[in-house]
């Protein structure tokens, strides 16, 4: 089982003031890297008790039904203290002990991968107070992954819109609706590439010694592939980079030729004596999550939230077809389907339900997937501040 969860830990001797200053700023990065300087993530160990950092101690006392402990994901890294997708971020995940680090992926109108995770950019970074860029706010639709429906975001700057080097001006900060997290590290970080991530993990599992999972989810692949060259763009250029890294391997013809201006760095740093570790591919796009499946060697996680035919037996049958593993919210499997789709006003056609086995009871959505071949992946378990969004 994989648990997707943002990790809050407080960091050995840090006194850091939110404090937005130049001076400031010098001041809180120093102590944070002489704060987590040392520090060392739990190993990699049958009861991971050579660490208390986290809690990951603690993690043997929930083990999943086949006796094994749970992996951690960590979600956008440790947003919960850092602001989400950053260095800062990552690595934090990375000291708390996570066995994945996720990256949410774009495409820049000029063909680079990057990371966030929503396709704009107004609620986490800095661009509103970059005036070269005020041309650039503008309305967007496109297919909701969730539901497959239109959805509409307006007074945004997008991500397909702008350049890289555009990109590259912007800081982030913690989400505007998340106000109760910390503030101090606003502004210290940017906007990484795909690649500059896929380098982060391969140095963190270098310099920590132990593997570091990478989970890439592909955003919204209707908007990202509109005005691109073929209809799997934004797939197949994720699909390169990740075989770029090792992480991944081709097994079926992708159009390369589409992709000569793709470059990636031909520079690795030796592993020595690391290992890279594990690799999975997200997506709530499931006709993308099927490609993905089709064209490497990959493991998938169907993220599915709003979709009623996904919890009959016909459904979960469909998405063992092309997904290893089963990622609801977790909410399913307390309240189950149908009292969550009433309560989130989601309609479904009950005779198509009824005609592929009816609604899974929320006791035996594990037992169903896993009799499928699929493990489990509940998301998302927040911090202590923030709304679980349960029933």
């Amino acid at each position: 089982m994989f648990l997707k969860a943002p990790l809050l830990v407080a960091v050995a001797g840090s006194t850091v003031a939110a404090n937005t200053t130049t001076a400031a700023a010098a001041a809180t990065t120093a102590a944070f890297k002489s704060s987590v300087a040392g520090l060392q993530p739990p190993p990699l160990s049958a009861d991971r008790s050579g660490s208390s950092i986290g809690g990951a101690k603690q993690r043997g006392r929930w083990l999943t039904l086949s006796g094994d402990m749970p992996r951690l994901v960590g979600h956008r890294g440790e947003k919960s203290f850092m602001p989400e997708h950053t260095l800062g971020s990552y690595w934090q995940a990375a000291l708390e002990g996570v066995d994945y680090i996720e990256p949410d992926l774009g495409l820049t109108k000029d063909g680079h991968l990057v990371v966030n995770h929503n396709e704009f950019l107004g609620q986490n970074t800095d661009v509103a107070s970059i005036p070269e860029l005020a041309y650039l706010k503008t309305n967007k639709t496109w297919v909701d992954d969730t539901d497959g429906k239109p959805l509409t975001v307006t007074d945004e700057w997008f991500i397909s819109d702008m350049t890289l080097e555009q990109i590259k001006r912007l800081r982030v900060n913690q989400a505007a609706e998340y106000p109760w997290r910390p503030q101090h590290f606003n502004g210290y970080f940017g906007i990484l590439t795909f690649e500059e991530y896929l380098q982060t993990v391969r140095n963190l599992t270098i310099d920590l010694g132990r593997p570091f999972g990478v989970i890439p989810e592909l955003k919204s692949p209707s908007l990202y592939n509109r005005d691109r060259p073929y209809a799997r763009y934004f797939e197949d250029r994720a699909i390169l980079t990740l075989e770029h890294y090792g992480w991944a391997n081709i097994t079926k013809w992708i159009n390369r030729d589409q992709h000569s201006d793709l470059s990636l760095s031909p520079d690795l740093r030796p592993l020595g004596n690391a290992a890279l570790g594990p690799s999975a591919w997200q997506s709530f796009d499931l006709d993308c999550a099927r490609y993905l499946s089709q064209h490497t060697d990959v493991p998938v996680v169907a993220l599915v939230e709003r979709l009623p035919w996904a919890f009959t037996p016909n459904g979960l049958d469909r998405i063992s077809e092309f997904a290893s593993i089963l990622s609801p919210w977790k909410d399913l499997f307390v309240a189950g389907p149908q009292a969550f789709f009433q309560a989130n006003n989601v309609t479904w056609d009950s005779d198509e339900i009824k005609s592929m086995g009816g609604f899974v009871a929320p006791q035996d959505l594990a037992q169903r997937a896993h009799e499928r071949g699929m493990e489990l992946s509940p998301y998302t378990f927040y911090d202590s501040r923030q709304d679980m969004g349960y029933l």
